[in-house]
């Protein structure tokens, strides 16, 4: 019970598992939440301009925004106008958002050390991870959620 993947190091500890063996033992750590789907039958574009852009995305980090939707003058989301089918809601169904790290060898030795999981979770980050965050706003940009979804799924 994590809000991510490298804070799961900790908890370890805390419930009394000797660092060496988190290093040696441990591989993989996946952290996931649950979203809502935007409901495909009732499914509309959103348009919005670079104003209303940065309004609507000021929560999450800029260079995050501008590495997923690009530096465009229109950005297009979609949401749920409701329907019968998803009883007036926009949404039908729910998608997992995950986060997968990957104990690499510097991971191991962070480890061993007792580093904190903010140090991790940068580690992970340099190597390649891509965080629930990151992988919500691209279900957002696929059209498959919300932005207001990946808020509420990811908000600690």
């Amino acid at each position: 019970h994590t809000n991510d993947a490298a804070t799961t190091i900790p908890r370890l500890f805390d419930m009394g598992i000797e660092p060496f063996l988190v290093a040696s033992s441990t591989n993989v750590i996946v952290g996931q939440r649950l979203v809502r789907k935007i409901c495909e039958q009732c499914r509309v574009t959103e348009i919005h301009d670079r104003k209303s852009w940065e309004e609507y995305t000021q929560l999450f980090p800029k260079e995050m925004i501008k590495k997923i939707f690009g530096d465009k003058n229109e950005v297009h989301t979609y949401v749920g106008k409701g329907c019968d089918i998803c009883n007036h809601t926009g949404y039908k169904g729910r998608v997992g958002i995950y986060e997968v790290m990957y104990v690499s060898e510097e991971i191991r030795r962070a480890i061993v050390s007792k580093e904190n999981a903010a140090t991790i979770a940068e580690i992970a980050k340099k190597e390649g991870m891509k965080t629930m965050l990151e992988d919500g706003l691209e279900k957002v940009k696929m059209g498959t959620t919300t932005l207001a979804e990946v808020i509420r799924g990811t908000k600690e």
